[in-house]
This record gives C-alpha cells, structure tokens and sequence, in this order.
C-alpha cells in the first residue's frame, strides 16, 4: 500500500510540474557572476586528392559571465570572458597529434532584451592566437554568447516557438556567415545541478557560408547542416544551467590560386556546457 501511495504523489507530482505555465525571461542581476564549463568533441572527415583525412579533436574552455548593467526596459549588459581554452587534435593521414592550450585573450560585451535577444554586440578585447607553421585562431564568440531566444507568451510542456538568427563573424583575411533557423519545445520542469530549470529540446538547421584567404590562396565556403540536443534553462535567470547538443555539417571549400581544389568535408561535433560556479 505504500509503495502505491508513494507512486501515486511521485504521479501527481509529474502532472502538476508539467501543467504549469511559466514565462522564461532572460533576468540576471546587475553584479552576478556565471562561471561555464565547455566541453567540444569532434570529428572533421575531409577528402584530399583522392585520399580520406579524419580530424579529431576536444577542446575543453572557461568562461564567465559579468552582469555589468540592468537597463530600466529590462536590456541585460553581459561582460562574457573567455579564460584558457585546451585543445587536442590528432590527423589520420600524417599522424599529427598534439594539444595547444592557448592563454585568454578574449573578452565582448553582449547586450540582450529580456527575451533572450541579441540587441548588440561589441568586442573588447580579441588576441589572435598563434599556433604552430603559421596558423592562426580566433575565439568564436558564438560558442560562448546567450543565443536562447524566449517566447513573449506564457507555455506548458508541449509548446514550441520558433526562432531564427544570422552571426557574422570576420578577421583581418577572412569572413563567415552562419544563418540558423528552427524550433525550441518546452518540455517542463526538472531539476539541474541543484536548480530548478526548464528542459527544452532543441532542433535546429544551420547553413554556413565563408570565404578568405589561407596561406596566400583565396578560398569560397559553403554548407548546411542539422543541430539537436537539450537545454536546461534557470527558471529564475533565464540563463542555460546545463546543455548537451549534436551538430552534423556537410561542407564543402574551394581553394583558388596556385592550386586549385574543392575539398568536402563533414563535420560532426557534440558539445556539453555546465554552470560551474555558484551565482555571486
């Protein structure tokens, strides 16, 4: 009788969480901290001149979110720094294998409404980072910025909305554009790391496109891709708690100048990021 009685609260408390109407609202206060962890796997398999190159790699980063400013209209003034970031990549063909660990030097300031949406964008502090032969990296800002979009209207689980936005990312030789478009369904209230959370299913298409120059030869990008995973939003903040997504991209590059070659590739990357540090 009482593992019936218990069964039945344990049921009605599954109702009751998943009936509610909520209003997701993106409401950090001015002086809060945000501590993340990110987690990236992936796997680039590329074809070369008749051969098959696989690319793994895992990059693990920190970073943090400052709460600089609360406009009256409710606008959210976010100063976003990216600590050191790891990364290992190991090649197929040449048997490259190694791991950079690249020192901070990445810092902008994101200003959102109180639905989630990008009102601007400003970098404060961008290093180019060097790595070994000549190469160069730049931080992407998108694997670090709030991109969750809210709906104005209350929802209960089984609602969705739909969203849409385009990034454009540019250095001194090169520029990128990433357009994405789909769909976030409200799966109702759990609990993650310890607080209370909207689970939200995500899935989304993307397409990419790029061109610029690489080792003195001009190079055009383009291709589509597919975007699925869960996210756990802060009922109180509005700010991700938790997420696990999965990305797959079909591209392919064109390489102009004293070679000429077009190279498909597909990518395939899993991403995990956890709040880390307790909100100051």
């Amino acid at each position: 009788m009482r593992q019936i009685s218990l069964a039945f609260i344990a049921l009605l408390l599954f109702q009751f969480l998943h009936a509610q109407e909520i209003r997701l609202r993106f409401q950090p206060q001015k002086g809060q901290t945000f501590t993340y962890f990110l987690l990236t796997e992936g796997t680039v398999t590329q074809s070369i001149m008749g051969m098959q190159q696989v690319v793994n790699s895992k990059t693990e980063a920190r970073y943090s979110y400052f709460v600089q400013d609360v406009a009256p209209d409710g606008n959210v003034e976010l100063i976003i720094s990216v600590d050191t970031v790891k990364t290992r990549v190991g090649a197929s063909i040449t048997g490259f294998d190694t791991v950079f660990v690249l020192p901070f030097g990445f810092k902008f300031k994101q200003v959102l409404d109180k639905y989630g949406r990008a009102v601007s964008f400003e970098v404060v502090e961008m290093r180019e980072l060097q790595l070994p032969g000549g190469m160069s990296r730049r931080i992407d800002k998108r694997n670090y910025s709030h991109s969750v979009v809210f709906p104005e209207k209350s929802i209960k689980a089984g609602d969705s909305w739909d969203f849409a936005y385009t990034d454009t990312a540019s250095g001194d030789e090169d520029k990128t554009i990433v357009k994405a478009s789909g769909k976030y369904v409200f799966n109702g209230i759990e609990e993650k790391n310890g607080i209370k959370c909207a689970k939200l299913n995500l899935d989304a298409n993307l397409s990419i496109s790029g061109q610029g120059t690489i080792q003195g030869m001009n190079y055009g990008l383009e291709g589509e891709g597919k975007s699925v995973g869960d996210l756990w939003v802060d009922l109180k903040t509005g700010l991700v708690v938790h997420s696990e997504t999965e990305t797959e991209m079909e591209m392919a590059m064109g390489i102009t100048g004293q070679v000429e070659m077009t190279l498909p590739m597909n990518q395939k990357f899993k991403s995990i990021v956890s709040l880390l540090a307790p909100v100051k």
